[in-house]
């Protein structure tokens, strides 16, 4: 085995059991069925989901949930660059913006900024300044690759994707990653573009099972780093979703 074969099998061994570790049906079943965020959170806490409900309380505000479940991936993300070969570990920290980059969309097209943004550790010094200068703001940061798509149109998610091909090494991880994220990004405008009838649901389920087919059939390479993580971002995704909806929820619902 060559060294940097021991290097991915380091990581593999470590994916592989946090993939048995993933949450079952039965736990999404009691998650979902929780009538407030005081007893999603019971229930996540009793679930694999419990490291990701870290920090969350029943008295969670939407914002509060969403900044503490963007910090647990990004910590997520480091740990698992952290257990890459040397040339793959740049590509996989690139992965830890994703959560932004619908913030960064809007702010690139002009949006104005929500409360929320002001005190973000990654957003508060870019829209602190005069809009027509958040591209200079950004290019300071480590988003600096991002920065020329605060121009007219904008363009975030292809800068973000263009970057992250860019910090690829040649071979054959390349070329599944890039068949991967081609797919990855149609199932994504899908569910954007897509009536009511087309539930995120089932566009998750489609992604889930291309992701755990990606992990099984690239043992011992990057590939199955960056499966794992898509599945991770899954799971965070529909837990955002039904803490989301218990944290706009009136207390008044939650008792009923």
């Amino acid at each position: 085995m060559t060294s940097l074969d021991g290097a991915f099998a380091f990581a593999q061994a470590r994916l592989q059991a946090r993939l048995g570790a993933r949450p079952s049906a039965a736990d999404w079943q009691r998650i979902r069925g929780s009538r407030d965020l005081a007893a999603l959170l019971q229930a996540a806490g009793v679930s694999p989901l419990f490291a990701s409900a870290h920090g969350l309380t029943a008295q969670s505000n939407v914002h509060e949930a969403e900044r503490a479940l963007r910090g647990h991936w990004m910590d997520g993300v480091e740990e698992i660059a952290a257990w890459q070969p040397p040339d793959w570990i740049g590509a996989i920290r690139w992965l830890r913006w994703l959560p932004y980059l619908p913030s960064l969309d809007k702010l690139a097209r002009g949006g104005r900024p929500p409360d929320w943004m002001r005190t973000d550790v990654v957003l508060g010094e870019i829209v602190a300044v005069d809009p027509r200068l958040r591209g200079g703001a950004l290019s300071r940061t480590e988003l600096a690759p991002l920065a020329g798509s605060f121009g007219t149109p904008g363009n975030i998610g292809g800068a973000w994707l263009a970057h992250w091909q860019s910090l690829w090494p040649s071979g054959d991880a390349a070329a599944v990653l890039g068949r991967l994220a081609h797919e990855i990004a149609t199932q994504c405008r899908e569910l954007a573009a897509g009536p009511a009838a087309v539930t995120s649901d089932s566009i998750f389920t489609r992604i889930d099972r291309r992701l755990l087919r990606v992990f099984r059939r690239n043992p011992l390479s990057p590939v199955t780093s960056v499966a794992y993580l898509g599945l991770a971002a899954l799971d965070l995704a529909r837990l955002r979703g039904a803490v989301s909806m218990r944290a706009l929820r009136p207390a008044h619902e939650g008792a009923a």
